[in-house]
Parts: structure tokens; C-alpha cells; sequence
């Protein structure tokens, strides 16, 4: 049944429901697109819709989260007819708390699907179908079009559609790691300053951490994640996991099992090196600290990113502190990428119609997407002469009570300010990223686990096993990966392996 709220015109007016929206600024990330859905809302009947909107940031919910919540419903509800609640999680903790919300028939409404794996959400029977009675085409026609079709197709699952695809970085460039620029200067590393991505080759990445750990013996050199092995492979993680991939970017449509795979031997036992050599703490596998902030509090030198057009300033913006980028290998856009996190509308919605509104608002209306970027204007961030964006007079990144640095996980930050220290040009830079980078010949193609649900489980029990004490170096390469793999095949990684080389062999087909 569909929850609204219903309010009187009074109170419509004691929150300030007649405020408009920002004023032009005279650039399109201040301008309101023709393409907005439902401004001929409810409002004239007194009629709110109450909607709960999830995502995470690594760090959990900002200082200033429920001034911006207010903020985006002085919009939302003279425009759309749409009270948002922010429910931000931590990183370490988002896909828990989805997934239990779910399962426990909590509202919510809409959400990012950022980490809780999105084909394990549809198969679980958690989204909606976007297009059934046409809720897509009715309320959010201005979505399609700041996408496009290719990418919205990109998201469908056995043809259905149940995630909208981020305006964001769909390439990514693979084997970079970030470190702190004044442990480089004080190895005497000669940084350019005027090359966003240093490229290199793997083995001068070690001899910088080896020298790196000689000179600052007590700071940690490097720390992996669980996304580190494959941001730093040449492996396309076919249906957003690790249980049959394809090797060498992608370019042959042989599945292969990645446990057996020498890139995985050798990834492995380059993390045991760094381990045995004392790059990485003890506590790596248990503490759930985010990286950026150990690197702000001085206890990190160095971890594993994606390298992309503005690399360089995000990580500096998440780390408080000039940070370096090196890449050691190419940019590619995996067969998963476009569908990595895209945002849906849960089984558990109020009104199905309600949440597509708010998710056509939040990628053709500037003002809300700048609002969910970079927060208040004047309070949070301002705006340059030059159109660019920074933060407000006496804010900084440790002041701001909204600067969580995941805007690439936001709906649309292509109609947002670009960050001061990017190059103006930062968005259309990005596409052209994304048009350039090497492609998987599995590009567009989902793998649907219903004929293995049963073994994805079993064998997705043995990777959160043995994963980072494989992946992080914790033990030998040569007993452990065998002793992990024989689990996995017997629970099941062979027919997994199986059923994704036959929906590939019959997608390719259909081509």
C-alpha cells in the first residue's frame, strides 16, 4: 500500500514550502533542466510523500547531514511533492544494514546498490522492475535522457530493468595506488606536479615502498582493501564477481576460474612480500577503518584506487593531504562497470511512482545535485568567479559538516560545480575517458546466478573465508590459494564457472 502523508497548506508554509530553487547562476550546473518530472506536483492538494533515500559514504552520515536533508526538501516539496529522509552508512557497514533492512520490510525507498552486490539484490527479489506499468517512461523520462539508452540497457537484468546507471567514470584506470606527496618528497622522489596519473611500471611501485618503509619504519606503507586485487588487475570480475572471470582485459569470452590463474598467484604473492617485509599492519583483515582517513591521520602512507580524469584531487580531498597517483596498468571498462552500483527502488517503497520522481529530480535538477554534491552554498561550499566550486569562507575538508567525496555514486554529478584544482573541463573529460578506455568484449552482459544460487552461496561462504588472509598477505600464497580453491570447487565454483560460460556463449550469440 502506498504511505503518504498528508498536510495541510498551513504547514506547507511553515517549512517554507514557497522557496524556489537557487538562482541561475548562469551556467548549466545552476540551471533547472526541461527534462524535470513531476513539477506539477501534489502540492496544490496539501499531499507530501514521505520517501527514505540510502546510500553510503566512508565514513558513515556527515556532521551536517539533516541540514542538507532540509535543504533538498525545500525543493523537493514545492517542486515534486517529495519529503526525503538520508539514511547514510559507513562503507564498512552499508551492505549489512541494506540488507537487513530489506529482509526486515523496512521503508526504503530509494537506494544506491553500492557494495550489496546489485544482480544478488535482483535475484533476491529486493528491486522493483523500473518500466513495469510504465513507471520509468511516466515519471522519469529526463533520467533516459541525461544517460542514454546504452547505458540504461547496460543495467537490465534477463531484459528487465531494475537500476539506473551513475553519470560517472564507467573506465577505470587499473594498478593505481595513491600515496601521500610529503613521503615522496621525503625519499627525495621528484613529484610532477603538473601529470594528474604518474604511469610506471609495477616494479618501481616496489622500490618506493621499499624505500618508503626504510625511511618511515613506524608508518604503515600500504594497505589493501577487498576491492584492491581486482582495481589492480587486468580481470573482468564477469557479473561482479570473482567465481569465473576473463583474463587479459577481457578481450577473449573464455571463462576461466581466477584462483588457478597466474595473475592471482603473482598478485598474491607480491601482497605476501609486502606483507613479510612490514609494509602492511597486523590488524589490516580486522580494523574497518577506512583508508583515506588512516592516510588523514598520519598512520598510512599508500592504498589502492581507480585512476580517472580528477583522481588526483578526490583522493587529496579524502585524505586532508596532497596525495600522488601512480597507474601501473591500463584504463579498461569491465563487462560489470556500468552496472557496478547503479541506483534502485526497493520492494519496500511507499509509492513506486513517488521514488522515480525523486530519482528523475536528483539527475536533471542541478540545484538538488549540487545540494547532494557539495552541500549548502555559502555554508558548506561556494561559487567562483571562474564557475568552479570550493569550499565556503573558514571551511575546509576537517571543518565541513557535508564532504563526503562520493559524488561519482551520486545519481548525476555531470549537472554539479566542478571542484576547484580539476581541470574546468573535468566532465566531459571523464566521457571521453570512458569513450577511449579499452573495453571487455563482454561488455553489456549480465549473469543471472537463478540455476546457482545455491553454490554462489557456498562459494561467495569460502572467498569472505579466506580472502584477506589470501589477498592481504597473511599467508602463504603457495598452501593458502590452493586450500581456498579446493573449498570453493567443491562447493560448487566448477558449475558456477559453467552456467556463466553458457549464458555467455548464448549473449554473444544474440548479438
Amino acid at each position: 500500500m502506498k504511505k503518504v502523508v498528508a498536510l495541510f497548506l498551513v504547514l506547507m508554509m511553515i517549512f517554507g514550502l514557497v522557496a524556489c530553487g537557487k538562482a541561475d547562476k548562469g551556467n548549466d550546473a545552476g540551471q533547472t533542466s526541461e527534462a524535470d518530472q513531476g513539477s506539477d506536483s501534489d502540492t496544490a492538494g496539501g499531499e507530501i510523500t514521505h520517501l527514505v533515500m540510502s546510500f553510503m559514504t566512508f565514513t558513515g552520515a556527515p556532521a551536517d547531514t539533516q541540514k542538507v536533508q532540509d535543504a533538498m526538501n525545500e525543493i523537493l516539496t514545492e517542486k515534486y511533492g517529495i519529503e526525503v529522509e538520508l539514511q547514510i552508512s559507513d562503507y564498512a557497514s552499508y551492505k549489512q544494514n541494506m540488507t537487513l533492512a530489506l529482509s526486515g520490510g523496512e521503508q526504503i525507498d530509494v537506494f544506491n546498490t553500492i557494495t550489496t552486490g546489485y544482480n544478488s539484490m535482483v535475484q533476491q527479489g529486493y528491486l522493483v522492475d523500473l518500466e513495469e506499468n510504465d513507471l520509468l517512461k511516466n515519471y522519469g523520462a529526463g533520467i533516459t535522457e541525461a544517460v542514454g539508452e546504452e547505458y540504461m540497457n547496460a543495467c537490465r537484468v534477463n531484459g528487465k530493468l531494475y537500476g539506473l546507471p551513475n553519470n560517472r567514470d564507467m573506465a577505470q584506470g587499473r594498478g593505481c595506488a595513491a600515496i601521500a606527496t610529503e613521503y615522496l618528497e621525503g625519499i627525495g622522489y621528484t613529484v610532477d606536479n603538473s601529470t594528474e596519473i604518474i604511469k610506471i611500471p609495477v616494479d618501481e611501485l616496489n622500490e618506493i615502498y621499499a624505500e618508503l618503509h626504510d625511511k618511515y619504519p613506524d608508518v604503515e606503507v600500504y594497505r589493501p582493501t577487498i576491492l584492491s586485487m581486482s582495481q589492480f588487475s587486468n580481470v573482468d570480475l564477469l557479473g561482479n564477481n570473482a567465481f569465473g572471470v576473463l583474463l587479459n582485459y577481457g578481450k577473449e569470452l573464455e571463462v576461466e576460474n581466477l584462483f588457478t590463474s597466474d595473475f592471482y598467484k603473482e598478485y598474491c604473492a607480491r601482497m605476501y612480500d609486502y606483507n613479510q617485509n612490514g609494509y602492511i599492519s597486523k590488524d589490516a583483515a580486522t580494523d574497518t577503518t577506512a583508508v583515506t582517513e588512516l592516510v588523514k591521520a598520519g598512520t598510512l602512507m599508500s592504498y589502492t584506487t581507480g585512476g580517472k580524469p580528477g583522481i588526483k584531487q578526490q583522493e587529496t580531498n579524502l585524505c586532508g593531504r596532497p596525495m600522488t597517483i601512480f597507474q601501473t596498468l591500463d584504463d579498461y571498462v569491465s563487462s560489470a562497470a556500468v552496472a557496478s552500483f547503479p541506483w534502485s527502488i526497493s520492494i519496500n517503497t511507499v509509492s513506486a511512482e513517488a521514488s522515480m520522481k525523486l530519482l528523475n529530480a536528483l539527475y536533471t535538477d542541478p540545484d538538488l545535485a549540487n545540494i547532494l554534491s557539495w552541500g549548502i552554498e555559502g555554508t558548506h561550499y561556494k561559487v567562483l568567479d571562474s564557475g568552479m566550486s570550493t569550499f565556503a569562507d573558514g571551511v575546509d575538508a576537517t571543518t565541513s559538516g557535508w564532504s563526503h567525496n562520493v559524488t561519482w555514486q551520486m545519481p548525476n554529478q555531470f549537472i554539479t560545480y566542478v571542484w576547484e584544482g580539476n581541470d574546468p573541463a573535468l566532465w566531459e573529460n571523464i566521457k571521453t575517458f570512458n569513450t577511449n578506455a579499452q573495453k571487455s568484449s563482454a561488455s553489456g552482459f549480465t549473469f543471472d546466478t537463478t540455476n546457482v544460487a545455491t553454490e554462489m552461496t557456498s562459494v561467495q561462504n569460502v572467498y569472505d573465508e579466506y580472502q584477506k588472509s589470501v589477498e592481504y598477505g597473511f599467508v602463504d600464497p603457495g598452501t593458502g590459494i590452493e586450500e581456498m580453491n579446493a573449498k570453493m570447487l567443491k562447493a560448487g565454483l566448477d558449475k558456477i564457472i559453467t552456467e556463466k560460460q553458457t549464458q555467455l556463449d548464448a549473449w554473444a550469440a544474440a548479438k
